[in-house]
Formats: structure tokens, C-alpha cells, sequence
């Protein structure tokens, strides 16, 4: 029996050594299978939530709210909610319903390679915004899309694109170079005919890419871009944006956001000019980007890129539209809109360096006023200028006046003038009560006896706001004055001083008024004949005035 079960000695040892090697195989296969195993990061998910657009809400452990509070630290928004949105949750249609109406020419007859640079991105937002694209993309337009691991990649993320994902083609850097190297290096690998350039916290909406297509392949050097709304960071609700805006800026580089010219918005849906790309989604034609040169490869990390291109893009022979019947949908993380920042607000010194270099390459004389506003960037040292520069030279660009007078004429009074380096500001005094002056108390424009402190000046700004502090006169559908928080962008009521009758201008031809019966504001007809119509605006003088009341009156349409 023995003989039987085991045989010679020799078949012993080789009963042993195959029962060995099957069990290293066997084990092998199994750890191997492990550690290549696809996470499914739809396993937290919870179906319907955040349909359409709607805000999400749940209810959270202690636990949970420590994992939140981790993560939100990590990413800088409510990733801990962003793993239970379904990755391919739908979206409501939020064009304009004449933009149904649009046949577009670009299926079939054009291919787009989508590129996607990402630094740390939380996996579930950015493959919620891959699935969108190739949900709401037609194959025939969809070549591919480029994704680009600036450092640091997450291998389960990585895993999952592949096995799941083939459309995607992925590139890890070795460490990280800045999500503008980033973006350069993917639109390097990339073959489509039009580059379509995304961030990795955003989901496009129905129909959103033929209308981008349409101008450029009536046009290869134009540059196109979305309007872009808003996801929360907290709720991941889809915020459309009520208005389109057309985005500029000031001699501080700060954003303005500016009310579209009358032919622009009695157009729409139709693209307008815009003088400035925000850059977080835009388009444009790949050897058209290349022939640009691309962006500057002395800027850095982030910022500045958007500006970069604008400036060249517009001097250089091209144009940006805005395309209203294109909706994109943007988490705006605080890192980004810390990249926005006006250079000499901003902590980072590599985005003040950024700012410089297209400073000094694309605004010319300009440059001056930029300095006189930004001191502290003049003394900043940056690598050679002598690429840019020759490229602008080889390419024959145009120059910034032409682009300030040209391109922007809505916006051009906005480029203050040497000499006047500081805006209207000082106290506003009733004629009838010349002890009192205007003021404000619990959100509300107060009428109270003046002080010797500046804490009741008033600023009368390059945007046209009556600004006291951080609140703003502003006036209501029926002509109530009231007081809200200042924001960036123009009133739709500008304010203006008429220095020869004492007024205040706005809403038309309509002046503030103080009702003596009411202590109060109101906005009443122009008349020079009504004293308290009347008001002493001191530390002023005459010609800035009348230049202030000349820039809100070219906007006032």
C-alpha cells in the first residue's frame, strides 16, 4: 500500500516538487490579481443623488464628517460627497432654446482631442467629468482625450482608465512641472485637428461641443470658450450663469467683468468678441496653437497662461468668441481662483513672476502704468525674455494700443490714463444738511452728522460703483436706493458726478435725492432746481470727475 501511495523515494521527491510549484502559481496568480484588482469607485455612490444638477445632501457620522473635513482640506471641495454622485449622473439642457434651432457643420468633418492636465485630483469628480465628455460627445468628433498626471498619479485611478476607459491616453510625469508644462505636454501628444483644453472638476452639458467647433472651421485662428457656470463645492449643485459677461481687466490685472455692448447681446446666442479667455475650458485649432508657440515655457506652475494667450491670440491675427450655446460646468477650487488674483495681491511668487514675463512682453509701453499700480513687481528678476519676444517679432503681432483700442473699445476708459492714479473719493454732504454726510448702518444708506475720521468716504471707482467700505450704492427695479456688497463687475445703474450741478447720476437721467421728511434716499428726475438734489463730494477735482463721468457713461447702455 505504501509502494502505492508514494512509490520510490524519487517519485516522492518530484510528487512534492510539482505540488510546490502549483501552489507558487496559484499563489502567485491570486496576489497578482490583487494587487491589479479595478477599484469601483461606484461602490459609495447612491442613485439619483445630484440628478440634474439639484444639490446633494446627506445625512453624516462623526466619522464621516472627520473623512469630509480631511478630504476637503486635500482637494478644496466636498469630495466625501462627490463619492456618492453617481459618476455618470445626468444634467438638465441649460441652453438658450434658440440654440436648438442651430444645424452645426463640425460632425464628421473634424476631429477633437481633449486635454485634460491634472495635479492631485480627486479620481470620482474627475471621472464624473470624463464620463460627461464621452456621454455628451459624438464618437465621430471624439478622437481622444489626453489626461496628464502631473506628479504624484493615483495608481487605482490610473487602473481603472485603462481597463475601463480605452479612449483615454494617459501620461505621467516624472515630478510635478505645473499644470502649464502639463497642459503643453498633452497638447504635444495629442493628433485631433482642435484642441479642447479641460480641468479635471468639471462636467460638460448636452450639445456643449459642436457650437465651440463651428467658428474655428469657419476661422482656424479663432479661439473659442464656453460660457462657464458654476458647480458648488459643497452641494455640487449646477448654478447657470443668469448673464453672459464679458471678461476683462484692469492695470492691476484684476478681473472685470463687464455687461455685453448692445450689438453683442441683442445677437445672442451668437458667439461675440471677448477680450480675454478665463483659460480653465477653451478651444482652438491645433496647428494654430502650435504656429502661437504655444504658451510662454517660462511661465510656471499656474497663472498667467490665460492672459498670455489672449494678448497673443488677438495681437498675434486671431480672435476669441464666447459661445453661449456651449455650457460648461466648473468647480472653482480656491488654489484656481487664487491663480486669478491680481500679481500684487497674490502670495505666490511664482505667479507674480508669471505676470511680469507677459507684462513685459505683450504691453509695450503700457507697461508703465501696469508698474505704477504693481511697484513691488518691477524688481523682480524672470528668466530671458528673448524667446517670446522673438516670437512676437517673428510673427509680426500687433501692438497693445492697437489691442486696447481695438479689440476692447467698451473697456478702453478702464485703462486709466498717465496722471490719474487715483480714483474720486472723499465724503458726500448734503446741501440742505451740510454738517450731515451719506453714510451706512446696518446695510442700509444712512444720512447721519459727519465725523472727522475717512470712515465715511466714498470712492467713485473705475467700475462705476458708489463705494463705501465694501458696500455699494445700488438702485432697485423701483428706483429705491439701497446698499449692497460691491462686486467686480459693472453696475447695470452706473453712478456718475455731475460737477456742475452737484449731483449724482444714475439710472439714466435720474439724480439721488435726500427726502428730508424720511431722512432717507430716493432716485428722482434731474432737476438743478432741487436743492436736495444737491451734494458736496470734497477732495475732488473737476477733471477727474469729468473722466470718471466719461468712462460710466460709455458703459451706460
Amino acid at each position: 500500500m505504501k509502494s502505492l501511495l508514494f512509490g520510490t523515494p524519487c517519485s516522492c521527491a518530484i510528487f512534492i516538487l510539482v505540488y510546490c510549484i502549483i501552489t507558487l502559481f496559484i499563489w502567485f496568480l491570486y496576489t497578482d490579481n490583487l494587487s491589479n484588482a479595478i477599484v469601483d469607485f461606484e461602490y459609495f455612490s447612491i442613485k439619483n443623488l445630484g440628478e440634474l444638477g439639484k444639490e446633494a445632501h446627506l445625512q453624516m457620522t462623526e466619522t464621516d464628517l472627520v473623512d469630509a473635513q480631511l478630504q476637503n482640506e486635500k482637494y478644496q471641495y466636498n469630495a466625501w460627497l462627490s463619492e456618492r454622485i453617481p459618476l455618470k449622473r445626468t444634467l438638465e439642457d441649460y441652453r438658450d432654446p434658440q440654440c436648438l434651432k442651430i444645424n452645426y457643420s463640425s460632425e464628421k468633418t473634424v476631429t477633437v482631442s481633449i486635454v485634460i492636465a491634472i495635479q492631485q485630483e480627486h479620481p470620482h469628480t474627475l471621472l464624473r467629468g470624463i464620463y460627461s465628455v464621452i456621454t455628451q460627445t459624438s464618437p465621430y468628433l471624439l478622437k481622444e482625450i489626453v489626461l496628464v498626471h502631473d506628479g504624484h498619479p493615483d495608481l487605482d485611478l490610473i487602473r481603472h482608465i485603462h481597463h475601463k476607459l480605452p479612449i483615454v491616453i494617459q501620461l505621467e510625469m516624472e515630478s510635478s512641472k505645473g499644470i502649464i508644462h502639463a497642459r503643453l505636454t498633452g497638447a504635444g501628444v495629442a493628433t485631433g485637428d482642435i484642441l479642447v483644453f479641460l480641468n479635471g472638476h468639471m462636467e460638460v452639458t448636452r450639445g456643449w461641443l459642436p457650437p465651440l467647433l463651428e467658428p474655428i472651421l469657419l476661422n482656424n485662428q479663432t479661439v473659442t470658450e464656453p460660457i462657464v457656470d458654476a458647480i458648488s463645492r459643497e452641494s455640487f449643485a449646477y448654478r447657470k450663469l443668469v448673464e453672459p459677461e464679458q471678461l476683462a481687466f484692469d492695470w492691476q490685472l484684476d478681473h472685470i467683468f463687464l455687461p455685453l455692448d448692445q450689438h453683442s447681446w441683442n445677437s445672442l446666442p451668437k458667439p461675440y468678441p471677448s477680450s480675454q479667455l478665463e483659460g480653465r475650458v477653451f478651444a482652438i485649432d491645433r496647428k494654430w496653437f502650435w504656429h502661437l508657440g504655444g504658451w510662454d515655457e517660462g511661465l510656471r506652475d499656474y497663472g498667467g497662461d490665460a492672459l498670455e494667450l489672449s494678448l497673443k491670440v488677438w495681437q498675434c491675427g486671431g480672435l476669441i468668441l464666447a459661445v453661449p450655446c456651449s455650457r460648461v460646468g466648473i468647480i472653482y477650487k480656491r488654489d484656481e481662483l487664487e491663480a486669478q488674483m491680481a500679481p500684487n495681491r497674490n502670495p505666490s511668487l511664482q505667479v507674480q513672476k508669471n505676470f511680469k514675463r507677459v507684462v513685459d512682453v505683450w504691453l509695450d509701453e503700457y507697461k508703465l502704468h501696469f508698474y505704477r499700480y504693481n511697484p513691488k513687481l518691477r524688481n523682480l528678476t524672470a528668466e530671458s525674455l528673448d524667446k517670446p519676444r522673438d516670437l512676437r517679432r517673428r510673427l509680426n503681432c500687433k501692438s497693445f494700443e492697437w489691442y486696447r483700442s481695438q479689440v476692447a473699445p467698451q473697456i478702453r476708459n478702464h485703462f486709466l490714463h498717465a496722471g490719474l492714479t487715483n480714483y474720486p473719493i472723499g465724503k458726500i454732504m448734503p446741501f440742505v444738511a451740510p454738517h450731515f454726510c451719506l453714510s451706512i448702518k446696518g446695510g442700509f444708506p444712512v444720512i447721519r452728522k459727519c465725523h472727522s475720521t475717512n470712515f465715511e468716504d466714498w470712492t467713485l471707482t473705475s467700475r462705476c460703483q458708489l463705494k463705501h467700505g465694501n458696500m455699494c450704492l445700488d438702485v432697485d427695479y423701483k428706483n429705491n436706493v439701497r446698499a449692497t456688497k460691491c462686486t467686480k463687475k459693472l453696475s447695470k445703474n452706473p453712478w456718475h458726478y455731475n460737477y456742475q450741478h452737484s449731483s449724482f447720476v444714475s439710472n439714466g437721467n435720474k439724480c439721488l435725492q435726500i427726502d428730508v421728511n424720511k431722512v432717507g434716499l430716493i432716485l428722482s428726475a434731474c432737476d438743478s432746481d432741487v436743492t436736495e438734489q444737491r451734494w458736496m463730494f470734497t477732495k475732488v477735482q473737476d477733471f477727474k470727475l469729468d473722466h470718471m463721468r466719461d468712462i460710466c457713461l460709455s458703459v451706460n447702455h
